[in-house]
Protein backbone atom coordinates (compact mmCIF):
# COMPACT_ATOMS: atom_id res chain seq x y z
CA UNK A 1 0.00 0.00 0.00
CA UNK A 2 1.11 3.70 -0.40
CA UNK A 3 0.02 4.49 3.04
CA UNK A 4 1.54 7.57 4.57
CA UNK A 5 2.50 7.62 7.91
CA UNK A 6 0.09 10.51 8.98
CA UNK A 7 -2.54 8.17 7.47
CA UNK A 8 -1.83 5.36 9.06
CA UNK A 9 -1.48 7.06 12.60
CA UNK A 10 -5.07 8.76 12.08
CA UNK A 11 -6.57 5.26 11.25
CA UNK A 12 -5.04 4.30 14.79
CA UNK A 13 -6.69 6.71 16.30
CA UNK A 14 -10.18 6.15 14.61
CA UNK A 15 -9.98 2.42 15.88
CA UNK A 16 -8.73 3.63 19.27
CA UNK A 17 -12.01 5.95 19.55
CA UNK A 18 -14.19 3.42 18.22
CA UNK A 19 -13.04 0.71 20.73
CA UNK A 20 -12.96 3.06 23.97
CA UNK A 21 -16.44 5.61 23.48
CA UNK A 22 -19.73 4.31 23.45
CA UNK A 23 -21.85 4.26 20.74
CA UNK A 24 -23.86 7.34 21.65
CA UNK A 25 -20.47 9.23 22.10
CA UNK A 26 -18.75 8.48 18.77
CA UNK A 27 -19.57 11.35 16.76
CA UNK A 28 -18.47 13.52 19.37
CA UNK A 29 -15.15 11.66 19.70
CA UNK A 30 -14.21 11.56 16.03
CA UNK A 31 -15.30 15.12 15.74
CA UNK A 32 -12.39 15.87 18.49
CA UNK A 33 -9.86 14.06 16.61
CA UNK A 34 -10.67 15.91 13.37
CA UNK A 35 -12.91 13.03 11.18
CA UNK A 36 -14.87 16.08 9.59
CA UNK A 37 -12.08 17.74 8.38
CA UNK A 38 -11.14 15.03 5.96
CA UNK A 39 -13.73 16.06 3.98
CA UNK A 40 -13.03 19.77 4.39
CA UNK A 41 -9.09 19.89 3.44
CA UNK A 42 -8.33 18.26 -0.02
CA UNK A 43 -4.69 17.43 1.50
CA UNK A 44 -6.73 15.36 4.01
CA UNK A 45 -8.44 13.56 2.04
CA UNK A 46 -6.39 10.55 1.41
CA UNK A 47 -6.65 9.53 5.22
CA UNK A 48 -10.20 8.90 4.84
CA UNK A 49 -10.18 5.57 3.07
CA UNK A 50 -7.65 3.61 5.90
CA UNK A 51 -9.71 5.00 8.75
CA UNK A 52 -13.08 4.07 7.46
CA UNK A 53 -11.62 0.18 7.38
CA UNK A 54 -11.11 0.81 11.38
CA UNK A 55 -15.21 1.97 11.52
CA UNK A 56 -16.10 -0.96 8.94
CA UNK A 57 -14.37 -3.38 10.92
CA UNK A 58 -15.60 -2.55 14.04
CA UNK A 59 -19.25 -2.19 12.67
CA UNK A 60 -20.08 1.59 13.46
CA UNK A 61 -22.92 3.24 12.12
CA UNK A 62 -22.98 4.10 8.33
CA UNK A 63 -23.49 7.71 9.58
CA UNK A 64 -19.89 8.31 10.42
CA UNK A 65 -19.16 7.91 6.79
CA UNK A 66 -22.18 9.62 5.17
CA UNK A 67 -21.82 12.83 7.16
CA UNK A 68 -18.44 13.20 5.39
CA UNK A 69 -20.63 14.99 2.82
CA UNK A 70 -22.20 17.75 5.28
CA UNK A 71 -25.47 15.78 5.18
CA UNK A 72 -26.90 12.39 4.02
CA UNK A 73 -27.52 11.57 0.61
CA UNK A 74 -31.18 10.66 -0.92
CA UNK A 75 -32.22 8.32 -3.25
CA UNK A 76 -35.48 9.24 -4.57
CA UNK A 77 -37.18 10.14 -1.21
CA UNK A 78 -35.42 7.97 1.21
CA UNK A 79 -32.21 8.41 3.36
CA UNK A 80 -30.01 5.90 4.60
CA UNK A 81 -28.42 7.70 7.43
CA UNK A 82 -30.34 10.57 9.28
CA UNK A 83 -27.66 11.47 11.69
CA UNK A 84 -28.92 13.53 14.85
CA UNK A 85 -27.81 16.81 12.03
CA UNK A 86 -30.74 15.58 10.09
CA UNK A 87 -29.84 17.19 7.20
CA UNK A 88 -29.76 15.87 3.81
CA UNK A 89 -28.49 16.56 -0.03
CA UNK A 90 -29.82 16.37 -3.20
CA UNK A 91 -29.39 17.66 -6.89
CA UNK A 92 -31.72 20.44 -8.00
CA UNK A 93 -31.16 21.71 -11.15
CA UNK A 94 -28.05 20.70 -11.72
CA UNK A 95 -26.34 21.62 -8.43
CA UNK A 96 -26.12 19.81 -5.07
CA UNK A 97 -28.19 21.89 -2.44
CA UNK A 98 -28.47 20.39 1.39
CA UNK A 99 -32.13 20.83 3.15
CA UNK A 100 -33.25 19.96 6.77
CA UNK A 101 -35.31 17.30 6.93
CA UNK A 102 -38.48 18.43 9.08
CA UNK A 103 -41.09 15.63 8.90
CA UNK A 104 -40.02 11.62 7.93
CA UNK A 105 -40.63 8.26 9.01
CA UNK A 106 -38.07 5.29 10.11
CA UNK A 107 -38.58 2.28 8.18
CA UNK A 108 -37.07 -1.00 8.74
CA UNK A 109 -33.54 -0.95 7.72
CA UNK A 110 -30.08 -3.46 8.75
CA UNK A 111 -28.72 -2.74 11.92
CA UNK A 112 -26.24 0.42 11.60
CA UNK A 113 -28.32 2.23 9.19
CA UNK A 114 -31.12 4.54 10.02
CA UNK A 115 -33.23 4.63 7.07
CA UNK A 116 -35.73 7.12 7.16
CA UNK A 117 -38.41 8.17 4.05
CA UNK A 118 -38.38 11.83 4.01
CA UNK A 119 -41.94 13.66 3.81
CA UNK A 120 -41.09 17.53 4.47
CA UNK A 121 -38.15 19.70 3.78
CA UNK A 122 -36.58 22.82 4.84
CA UNK A 123 -35.02 25.35 2.30
CA UNK A 124 -32.27 24.84 0.09
CA UNK A 125 -28.97 26.05 0.63
CA UNK A 126 -26.78 25.27 -1.81
CA UNK A 127 -23.18 23.79 -1.73
CA UNK A 128 -20.07 25.07 -3.16
CA UNK A 129 -19.22 22.86 -5.77
CA UNK A 130 -15.04 22.90 -4.54
CA UNK A 131 -16.62 21.86 -1.41
CA UNK A 132 -18.44 19.05 -2.85
CA UNK A 133 -15.95 17.71 -4.90
CA UNK A 134 -13.45 17.63 -1.86
CA UNK A 135 -16.44 16.13 0.17
CA UNK A 136 -17.36 13.50 -2.61
CA UNK A 137 -13.30 12.41 -3.28
CA UNK A 138 -13.28 11.78 0.81
CA UNK A 139 -16.98 9.98 0.52
CA UNK A 140 -15.79 7.37 -1.68
CA UNK A 141 -12.49 6.29 -0.44
CA UNK A 142 -14.17 6.38 3.32
CA UNK A 143 -16.46 4.13 1.84
CA UNK A 144 -14.54 1.77 0.19
CA UNK A 145 -12.33 1.77 3.24
CA UNK A 146 -15.44 0.80 4.95
CA UNK A 147 -16.50 -2.05 2.93
CA UNK A 148 -13.10 -3.23 3.17
CA UNK A 149 -13.12 -3.53 6.89
CA UNK A 150 -16.81 -5.36 7.01
CA UNK A 151 -15.42 -7.82 4.81
CA UNK A 152 -11.78 -7.94 7.00
CA UNK A 153 -13.94 -8.27 10.45
CA UNK A 154 -15.89 -11.47 8.43
CA UNK A 155 -12.56 -13.06 7.81
CA UNK A 156 -11.37 -12.32 11.06
CA UNK A 157 -14.56 -14.51 12.35
CA UNK A 158 -13.89 -16.60 9.90
CA UNK A 159 -10.02 -17.64 10.45
CA UNK A 160 -10.66 -18.26 13.90
CA UNK A 161 -13.49 -20.36 13.49
CA UNK A 162 -12.07 -22.20 11.10
CA UNK A 163 -8.99 -22.76 13.49
CA UNK A 164 -10.67 -23.92 16.30
CA UNK A 165 -13.60 -26.56 14.32
CA UNK A 166 -12.43 -29.69 14.14
CA UNK A 167 -13.92 -31.93 11.12
CA UNK A 168 -12.74 -35.19 9.30
CA UNK A 169 -10.07 -35.46 11.73
CA UNK A 170 -8.47 -32.14 11.57
CA UNK A 171 -9.32 -28.63 11.88
CA UNK A 172 -11.87 -27.06 8.97
CA UNK A 173 -8.52 -24.75 8.56
CA UNK A 174 -6.54 -27.67 7.23
CA UNK A 175 -8.77 -29.00 4.69
CA UNK A 176 -7.90 -27.79 1.28
CA UNK A 177 -11.50 -26.52 0.05
CA UNK A 178 -11.76 -24.44 2.98
CA UNK A 179 -8.33 -22.59 2.59
CA UNK A 180 -8.79 -21.94 -1.14
CA UNK A 181 -11.94 -20.38 -0.82
CA UNK A 182 -10.30 -17.98 2.27
CA UNK A 183 -7.77 -17.85 0.33
CA UNK A 184 -9.92 -16.36 -2.90
CA UNK A 185 -12.04 -13.98 -0.23
CA UNK A 186 -8.62 -12.74 1.36
CA UNK A 187 -7.46 -11.58 -1.93
CA UNK A 188 -10.38 -10.25 -2.86
CA UNK A 189 -10.95 -7.93 0.82
CA UNK A 190 -7.35 -6.86 0.55
CA UNK A 191 -7.61 -5.63 -3.45
CA UNK A 192 -10.82 -3.37 -1.35
CA UNK A 193 -8.37 -2.25 0.66
CA UNK A 194 -5.48 -1.24 -1.33
CA UNK A 195 -8.18 0.54 -3.81
CA UNK A 196 -9.06 2.38 -0.35
CA UNK A 197 -5.64 3.63 0.20
CA UNK A 198 -5.60 5.11 -3.24
CA UNK A 199 -7.92 7.97 -3.47
CA UNK A 200 -10.71 5.30 -5.22
CA UNK A 201 -13.01 6.55 -8.10
CA UNK A 202 -16.85 5.73 -8.61
CA UNK A 203 -15.86 3.03 -10.23
CA UNK A 204 -13.98 1.48 -7.41
CA UNK A 205 -16.65 1.67 -5.24
CA UNK A 206 -18.96 -0.16 -7.25
CA UNK A 207 -16.61 -2.85 -7.53
CA UNK A 208 -16.15 -2.85 -3.49
CA UNK A 209 -19.12 -3.77 -3.05
CA UNK A 210 -19.53 -6.69 -5.02
CA UNK A 211 -16.22 -8.13 -3.93
CA UNK A 212 -16.89 -7.79 -0.16
CA UNK A 213 -20.33 -8.93 -0.36
CA UNK A 214 -18.84 -12.11 -2.27
CA UNK A 215 -15.89 -12.35 -0.16
CA UNK A 216 -18.52 -12.38 3.22
CA UNK A 217 -20.55 -15.06 1.04
CA UNK A 218 -17.84 -17.04 1.19
CA UNK A 219 -17.31 -16.97 4.68
CA UNK A 220 -20.71 -18.17 5.35
CA UNK A 221 -19.67 -21.35 3.13
CA UNK A 222 -16.93 -22.70 4.97
CA UNK A 223 -18.57 -21.62 9.12
CA UNK A 224 -21.86 -23.48 7.42
CA UNK A 225 -25.23 -23.30 9.77
CA UNK A 226 -23.61 -20.94 12.83
CA UNK A 227 -22.20 -18.48 10.30
CA UNK A 228 -26.34 -17.54 10.04
CA UNK A 229 -27.65 -17.88 13.68
CA UNK A 230 -28.36 -14.84 15.33
CA UNK A 231 -25.64 -15.46 18.34
CA UNK A 232 -22.55 -15.73 15.85
CA UNK A 233 -22.21 -11.94 14.82
CA UNK A 234 -20.86 -13.43 10.85
CA UNK A 235 -24.36 -12.33 10.18
CA UNK A 236 -23.57 -8.33 10.86
CA UNK A 237 -21.06 -8.23 8.50
CA UNK A 238 -22.57 -9.83 5.18
CA UNK A 239 -25.81 -7.88 6.08
CA UNK A 240 -24.35 -5.00 6.35
CA UNK A 241 -22.34 -4.89 3.50
CA UNK A 242 -24.59 -6.26 1.19
CA UNK A 243 -27.20 -3.52 2.04
CA UNK A 244 -24.27 -0.76 1.93
CA UNK A 245 -22.68 -1.91 -1.71
CA UNK A 246 -26.86 -2.13 -2.64
CA UNK A 247 -27.03 2.04 -1.58
CA UNK A 248 -23.97 2.50 -2.58
CA UNK A 249 -25.45 1.63 -6.01
CA UNK A 250 -28.15 3.90 -6.14
CA UNK A 251 -26.54 6.67 -4.96
CA UNK A 252 -24.07 7.01 -7.60
CA UNK A 253 -26.71 7.42 -9.81
CA UNK A 254 -26.79 11.05 -8.53
CA UNK A 255 -24.29 12.12 -6.14
CA UNK A 256 -21.29 11.39 -9.03
CA UNK A 257 -22.69 11.68 -12.50
CA UNK A 258 -24.92 14.19 -11.99
CA UNK A 259 -23.61 17.77 -13.94
CA UNK A 260 -23.27 20.18 -10.86
CA UNK A 261 -23.29 23.32 -11.63
CA UNK A 262 -20.40 26.19 -10.91
CA UNK A 263 -21.13 28.37 -7.97
CA UNK A 264 -21.63 31.84 -8.69
CA UNK A 265 -21.13 32.30 -5.16
CA UNK A 266 -18.24 30.34 -4.84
Amino acid sequence: MNSSDDSVAFAESVAGVVDRVAPSELTAALDDIGWPTLAQDPDLVACAGLSAVQLGRRLAPLHQVDRLLGGSPMAGDLVRSLGPERMVLMIENGRVVRRSALRCEELSSAAGLEVHRVLKLGEAAPVRTDEWQTATIAWIAASVGYLAGLGQGALDLTVDYVRRRRAFGSTLAALAPVQQLLAGAATAVRGVLLLADSLPDSDSLAYAGLAVADSCAACHQVTGAIGFTLEYPLHRFTQRARVTATWNDALLEWMLKAPVSPDPSG
